[in-house]
C-alpha cells in the first residue's frame, strides 16, 4: 500500500500557457493504480488549469483541497469550498475548467484510468482531441449525428429464468449485424460476405477499440503492415489497436468467404485511421462523428482557446 497527503504533497509539474497555469503532480502510478487515475492541480489567484473540456470514454470527480477555486460547467461559474466533491459524466453535460485560489484532485476511472478519456471536445475552440491529435470541428471533412436507434422486431431481450441463450448459425444467416440477433452489450458481431473481389474496408487502424476476424468459410487474403497473408477456416487474427494493428480482409480467391468479425467495446468513444486516404473518422458516440484529413491536424494545443495567448 502507498500513502500520499493531498494537502501537504510536494508538486514538480510546472505547467501552462498564458491565462492556464499550474503546478500539479500526478498520482496514478504513485498510488500503483490500474483502473482510477489521480492528479493534484494548485492554482494562483485567476489561474485556470486546463481550457474549458468534455471527455468521452472516461468519468472524472473533482475534491476541493484547499483555497476558493471557482468551477466553470455548463451552468455557469461558482466559487467551491473545501470538501466539496463534483462528479463529471462523459460528453457535453461534464464539460468543466477550474481557476484558483485553491488545490484540488481530479480523479478518474475507465477501462484503464487516465488513458480511458479517448476523446476530448474544446467548445471554447471548438476543437476535438483523440489519440494525441487535435482537429477544429470546422475542417471536418463530413460530420453526422444520429438518431438514437429505435428497437427492432428482431431485436433480441435478455434471456429471462430458464430460457436458452440466443443463438445464430453463421453458415445459414446473410452477411449483416448480429447485433439484433444476439443482442451483446459489451461487444459487436458482424458476419461478413465477400464476394470474388470484395474486402471489408479499407486498409485501416483503430483506437480505443480492438477487432477480431475468424473464418468461417472460404480463403480470405489478409493484408497487414508486413505483408499478405492467406487465411483458411477456423483462423482467428485479432487486430489491436495502433498502427501495428492495420489491415484489410479481401477476397481474392474464385469461392465466397465468410468471417465473423468482433469488435469491443461498444458505446464508447473510438476512432478509425485510413492511412492510404490520409483521413480519420472520429466517433464520439455510435451516434456522432466526424472525419478529418490527417493533413488538418494542429499542432498547437492551446490554439485558438481564450486566454492562452496574451496581447503584446
Amino acid at each position: 500500500m502507498t500513502k500520499v497527503n493531498l494537502a501537504t504533497c510536494e508538486l514538480t509539474v510546472d505547467q501552462g500557457q498564458g491565462g492556464f497555469h499550474f503546478r500539479g503532480e500526478q498520482l496514478g502510478e504513485r498510488l500503483n493504480g490500474k483502473l482510477l487515475g489521480a492528479a493534484i492541480y494548485e492554482m494562483g489567484d485567476g489561474e485556470t488549469n486546463w481550457p474549458y473540456h468534455s471527455h468521452y470514454g472516461v468519468e472524472e470527480w473533482m475534491y476541493v483541497v484547499s483555497g476558493a477555486p471557482v468551477l466553470r460547467d455548463p451552468s455557469g461559474r461558482r466559487p467551491l469550498t473545501p470538501g466539496t466533491l463534483v462528479a463529471f459524466t462523459t460528453g457535453p453535460a461534464g464539460s468543466h475548467t477550474v481557476a484558483g485560489p485553491g488545490r484540488v484532485v481530479i480523479f478518474s476511472a475507465g477501462d484503464d484510468g487516465w488513458p480511458s478519456a479517448h476523446a476530448s471536445v474544446y467548445p471554447d475552440s471548438d476543437k476535438i482531441g483523440v489519440a494525441r491529435m487535435l482537429f477544429r470541428r470546422a475542417d471536418a471533412l463530413e460530420a453526422w449525428t444520429l438518431d438514437p436507434p429505435q428497437p427492432t422486431p428482431e431485436s433480441v431481450a435478455e434471456p429471462g429464468p430458464g430460457q436458452p441463450c440466443p443463438s445464430v448459425e453463421l453458415t445459414a444467416t446473410h452477411g449483416r449485424s448480429l447485433a439484433g440477433l444476439l443482442g451483446p452489450r459489451t461487444w459487436a458481431p458482424t458476419l461478413w460476405e465477400l464476394a470474388p473481389g470484395e474486402e471489408t474496408a479499407p486498409y485501416h487502424y483503430t483506437h480505443r477499440r480492438e477487432e477480431w476476424a475468424l473464418v468461417v468459410s472460404g480463403t480470405p487474403t489478409l493484408r497487414r503492415p508486413d505483408g499478405d497473408e492467406l487465411l483458411e477456416r477456423c483462423d482467428l487474427v485479432s487486430f489491436p489497436e495502433g498502427p501495428h494493428g492495420a489491415h484489410r480482409l479481401s477476397n481474392h480467391a474464385r469461392e465466397p468467404a465468410r468471417l465473423l468479425v468482433i469488435s469491443t467495446p461498444v458505446g464508447s468513444s473510438m476512432s478509425t485511421v485510413y492511412p492510404e486516404e490520409g483521413t480519420i473518422v472520429i466517433r464520439l458516440s455510435d451516434r456522432e462523428g466526424f472525419r478529418f484529413r490527417l493533413s488538418d491536424r494542429i499542432q498547437d494545443y492551446w490554439d485558438g482557446e481564450p486566454g492562452a495567448y496574451q496581447p503584446a
